[in-house]
């Protein structure tokens, strides 16, 4: 079993005007007999930004402790604004900009392997999809 604690070591990135993104490492997949690849605790300061680069074979989950995000996933799409409770899912390889409010934001992330689909569960589901668009 591995514990980590408040005063666990942690980056801080620090932004051009002085915000920071606090980021500790929670478990990463060596300790864990999971499909998780990392569970992180961010905190951002007010205002702060940061980019969680997408995986090819990893999906992310992120769920606001406290505060508020803005999370987009480019500048040419909406971005949703995120609050305490919130629970949001990214597919895989999307990068996540993260935007703090004026009050800072507190993140979990978990980083999940995406299952791997093989040439017969392909088939299987389009089957499936061909199924129901001939039922009435």
């Amino acid at each position: 079993m591995i514990v980590t604690t408040a005063s666990a070591a942690a980056a801080v990135i620090l932004g051009p005007h002085g915000e920071r993104v606090r980021l500790r490492c929670l478990a990463r997949r060596s300790m864990l007999a999971s499909a998780c690849e990392s569970f992180d605790h961010l905190r951002l300061s007010p205002g702060a930004q940061h980019v969680m680069p997408g995986q090819a074979e990893a999906e992310t989950v992120l769920y606001v402790l406290r505060g508020s995000l803005l999370v987009g996933r480019s500048s040419g799409e909406p971005d949703h604004l995120a609050v305490d409770g919130d629970l949001l899912l990214a597919r895989r390889a999307v990068p996540l900009h993260l935007d703090a409010g004026p009050l800072g934001a507190e993140v979990l992330c978990l980083t999940l392997a995406a299952p791997r689909r093989t040439t017969a569960t392909r088939q299987v589901l389009a089957r499936r999809r061909a199924e129901r668009r001939i039922r009435p």
